[in-house]
């Protein structure tokens, strides 16, 4: 039988070659019902573009590259698992740097996508500050557009799609507050970062909120967003002092420090009430619910996808900041005093 080819779909969708061949690339210009309809057609054909051809007609590779930083943790898993399913909803394929939080990882991630000709980059920041820029440079002089998605290099101009984190902190603060607790400690990273100051600007809107000063020996920094960093700076917390709250900036560092409060014989939340940020699948099935702020990591990866890809096919300047509106969700680790 001889290969299917982009006329055969055409043909089989009831469309011009021209308008197939959009829609198999994603342009815009094809509205989402004749999309719909050429995609199915090529799927029911199965139909398979020669990679090599498209690219030598179009300059273009048709991928986009993502960096996460840690592949541990379930949150970043949902946004592989998303942006993938965007990016090949619109005919792109996905290549995959993790960074571990490396800068130095960072930089070879972005060379080597520079290398493969990726299309444009989707890149969750790292949670130190890089101290050389010259990798974002190097995408700007390709002309390889990109875009941030969770949070964002303030020194980079680029367009970034995340949560409403400083909304998030407050909403969360605002509740631990009005459930009787004064010493509430936070657990963040570098807090000179977007990811961190957004937090941290959240809890102490909450406190001013009600005419209350924020103690700064309640801000506890760390140096990774990690299960064992918040263990290390639970034990810390707790080490001669008392705190009626323990917040921290994400569910997997509030994992490593109810270990710790369980380990040393604290109960959650009848001693001390507990509360993380994301809500990871698994945080409501925890012996210890976890009170926590769910972001809207769908939505989040859709509008991600879509921005890039109008960076990439209408050659548009887009350096706007999206923030998407958090929910604060209730569950057994806090208590009202």
């Amino acid at each position: 039988m001889d290969d299917i080819t982009i006329k055969d779909v055409a043909l089989a969708a009831k469309v011009s070659i021209g308008t197939a061949s959009m829609a198999l690339n994603g342009k815009s210009e094809v509205n989402a019902e004749t999309r719909k309809k050429v995609l199915a057609a090529a799927d029911r054909l199965g139909y398979k573009p020669n990679k090599y051809a498209r690219i030598l007609s179009s300059g273009r590779t048709h991928t986009i590259g993502l960096i996460i930083t840690d592949i541990t943790n379930p949150f970043f898993g949902l946004i592989i698992d998303y942006v993938q399913q965007e990016a090949e909803n619109k005919g792109y394929d996905l290549v995959l740097g993790i960074s571990g939080g490396s800068r130095d990882k960072e930089r070879k991630i972005i060379d080597k996508f520079i290398n493969q000709r990726v299309d444009g980059v989707i890149m969750v920041p790292s949670h130190k500050q890089p101290a050389d820029m010259q990798h974002f440079l190097d995408l700007r002089e390709k002309n390889i557009p990109l875009c941030f998605i969770t949070a964002y290099y303030s020194e980079v101009d680029a367009p970034c799609v995340m949560t409403d984190l400083s909304a998030g902190s407050y909403k969360l603060t605002q509740y631990i507050l009005r459930s009787g607790c004064r010493n509430i400690a936070y657990i963040v990273v570098n807090p000179s970062l977007p990811l961190a100051a957004l937090r941290l600007e959240g809890y102490c809107s909450a406190f001013r909120e009600l005419g209350i000063d924020v103690n700064p020996e309640c801000i506890i920094t760390a140096e990774e967003a990690s299960f064992e960093c918040g263990y290390e700076a639970a034990k810390k917390i707790l080490d001669g002092k008392n705190y009626d709250a323990i917040l921290t900036m994400n569910d997997i560092m509030a994992l490593g420090a109810l270990k710790y409060l369980k380990e040393s014989g604290y109960r959650v939340p009848e001693d001390i009430s507990l509360a993380g940020y994301d809500d990871l699948l698994y945080t409501a099935l925890l012996e210890t619910p976890l009170t926590t702020v769910r972001q809207p990591v769908q939505p989040m990866c859709s509008r991600a996808v879509e921005i890039i890809l109008k960076l990439i096919n209408e050659s548009l300047s887009i350096t706007e900041k999206v923030f998407l509106m958090p929910e604060l969700v209730i569950r057994g680790s806090t208590v009202n005093r």
